[in-house]
């Protein structure tokens, strides 16, 4: 690990109170996790996640990635992942900093580069070393905890930079498809808007296809290549993720909420169901409970800090 890298885990180790720890500064965090957590599926947002200690590994579609202290994960699509801190004790807890994107911001910066940039990266997510002048930025962006009147005024300044050095190096084709001026993940991220919003509604992918002027063949290969799953696992898996989620918070039962989400046959859903979040609706709902009422964070009861433990 490089020096600078180091230099920005003691800066935020002493400034992170929890398990996720939310500054000041507007969509910027602090994660810090004492233990290996178990695989756990979760949708990510667009973000950078940033490693300062300890290492995780997430399942994406058909793809395991690791990564480790030094590298950043980045994410610009709604991504339905598998994840798992796999290093970390309370002596060296695993440390991340997370950021998420906004696409106004991105948009913003490319129209201010002159030089052409690639658009050749296919993926919607990509992992790389962070250099030692991202990690100063990182250094002066988490730095301002410690000076609140000045946040409004240069967060943003040091935010530009941190997103133009990232633009300006390997991850930056995942982080320019943000701002959708490439007009073939512009077509996917619609296709994918879609779905998130019509998760319960059978559809054809010849005509979600046709929806994005693409060709089913191309539509299907794109699509597959961005998120690792083809649009019908994708929206299969948001299927999942929301019955589990109303599940938890509304009244409605395991049958009411299997149709809710989409499905015809009970059956399915429970087969379904159990297979990605290891057991079947009734008693996985029964131990998320459990766990809440024993003061353990979870998606629900506390979002951001269950959502911070898969990222």
């Amino acid at each position: 690990m490089n020096n600078s890298i180091e230099k920005l885990k003691s800066l935020v180790e002493k400034r992170a109170k929890g398990v996720l720890t939310q500054t000041h500064i507007p969509r910027l965090n602090i994660l810090r996790v004492c233990a290996p957590t178990e695989l756990f599926p979760e949708i990510y947002q667009p973000l950078i996640s940033l490693i300062l200690q300890g290492s995780k590994r997430i399942v994406i579609g058909d793809q395991v990635v690791n990564y480790q202290a030094g590298q950043s994960f980045i994410t610009s699509v709604e991504l339905p992942v598998v994840g798992e801190v796999e290093e970390a004790s309370p002596a060296t807890p695993y440390l991340a900093l997370r950021l998420s994107l906004d696409q106004a911001l991105v948009t913003e910066i490319l129209c201010k580069v002159d030089s052409p940039l690639s658009m050749s990266e296919t993926r919607g997510f990509c992992i790389d070393y962070v250099s030692d002048d991202l990690a100063d930025a990182w250094y002066r962006m988490v730095r301002l905890t410690d000076q609140p009147e000045d946040i409004a005024l240069i967060a943003p300044l040091i935010e530009h930079e941190i997103l133009y050095r990232m633009l300006r190096g390997p991850q930056g084709t995942v982080l320019r498809q943000i701002a959708g001026i490439d007009d073939r993940f512009f077509q996917i991220r619609r296709a994918i808007t879609w779905i998130r919003q019509n998760y319960a509604t059978a559809f054809r992918v010849e005509e979600l296809a046709a929806t994005v002027n693409m060709s089913p063949s191309a539509f299907h290969r794109r699509f597959k290549a961005t998120v690792r799953l083809s649009p019908l696992q994708y929206q299969k898996q948001i299927r999942l993720y929301e019955a589990r989620r109303m599940l938890f918070t509304e009244s409605g039962g395991v049958t009411a909420v299997a149709l809710s989400v989409g499905y015809e046959s009970l059956s399915q859903f429970s087969r379904e169901y159990s297979r990605l979040f290891g057991a079947p609706p009734a008693r996985d709902i029964r131990t998320l409970r459990q766990e809440a009422r024993e003061g353990e964070p979870t998606e629900f009861t506390d979002p951001d800090t269950f959502s911070a433990l898969s990222r």
